[in-house]
């Protein structure tokens, strides 16, 4: 990951929604909708997946914990209502409830924490972990960025925050949301939903889309791509030197082709700015430049992962 903040920190994630799905037929009715193999995390573990639409776009994009008695599905805040309204129409007879506990669960991450043992001594850093101890679930994201994610009652969370503040910064969303950016980690939200293919946000190459697993809805167009195509446009980490906004397009520089679209982008304090984009392959090699703001020069990063061929 790009190291543009490498102090310690704690951040109150304010940007997200929680729902919690429970019952006895869970696990069938998530692997049956979801992209990604939840045979993979059987037992307590987390694992990035999405929602996908029957062309192949995906609506939302998750992060899945098992916490071993409910399925936790993290996403963009501004999408809570239209997922959880969507999820529950293919609920039908199945011994499955979906509960919104966003406002029951207080949820902060953790960056570039070195000495674990001042949450717990036995906090595994391996991707993809979970662990449930006094009240809290600490969650090692499965994004290869060695941050975590800690929740639990608001009771709880606020004494154990106070008590990691006391010697750790406490920063803010916005610096969170950079280092998903930095991560190379994107996130669907209102105005970007049912626009990309699972492979254009790169959820292939974050392990975040199976192959292997049954049917869900697009499945067919997304097998497509992958056996028989060849992905066009990618999700890549760019720096800009002015602030940027999500949706803003994408062009060659002198040249009418819009060639792709700002996923999700934060500013730094020294006053760039970064973002993903979904950009053309061939393309990203030129003169990019925001459209509108052709003096808002375009540099293309190195992602901190491998992209999936």
């Amino acid at each position: 990951m790009t190291k543009l903040i490498d102090t310690p920190l704690v951040a109150p994630l304010s940007g997200f929604a929680l729902l919690s799905i429970t019952g006895n037929d869970r696990h069938e009715f998530l692997h049956a909708q979801l992209i990604n193999d939840l045979n993979l995390i059987e037992k307590p573990a987390a694992q990035l997946s999405g929602w996908c639409n029957p062309k192949g776009q995906v609506i939302s994009n998750f992060l899945i914990i098992n916490t071993g008695t409910a399925y936790l599905l993290l996403f963009k805040g501004e999408l809570k209502e239209l997922i959880y309204k969507r999820l529950n129409m293919f609920v039908l007879r199945a011994d499955v409830q979906i509960n919104d506990i966003s406002d029951q669960s207080q949820l902060f991450g953790l960056a570039n924490i070195k000495d674990l043992s001042i949450i717990d001594s036995d906090i595994s850093r391996y991707p993809g972990n979970v662990q449930a101890f006094a009240g809290l679930i600490i969650c090692c994201l499965p994004d290869n960025s060695d941050r975590y994610l800690i929740m639990g009652s608001k009771e709880i969370i606020e004494s154990k925050v106070s008590e990691l503040t006391s010697s750790i910064q406490l920063s803010d969303n916005a610096t969170w949301e950079l280092l998903d950016i930095l991560a190379g980690l994107p996130w669907i939200t209102s105005s970007t939903q049912e626009q990309y293919l699972p492979q254009m946000l790169n959820l292939d190459s974050l392990h975040g889309l199976s192959y292997q697993k049954g049917c869900y809805p697009g499945q067919e167009v997304i097998a497509r791509l992958h056996y028989k195509g060849k992905v066009k446009k990618r999700l890549q980490l760019i720096k800009l030197e002015q602030a940027v906004s999500t949706g803003d397009e994408i062009s060659i520089d002198d040249s009418d082709n819009h060639i792709g679209n700002i996923i999700n982008t934060a500013k730094h304090s020294d006053g760039t700015s970064y973002a993903l984009a979904v950009i053309e392959v061939d393309s990203i090699d030129k003169k990019l430049i925001i459209e509108n703001q052709p003096g808002n020069k375009i540099t293309v990063l190195d992602l901190p992962y491998a992209i999936e061929v």
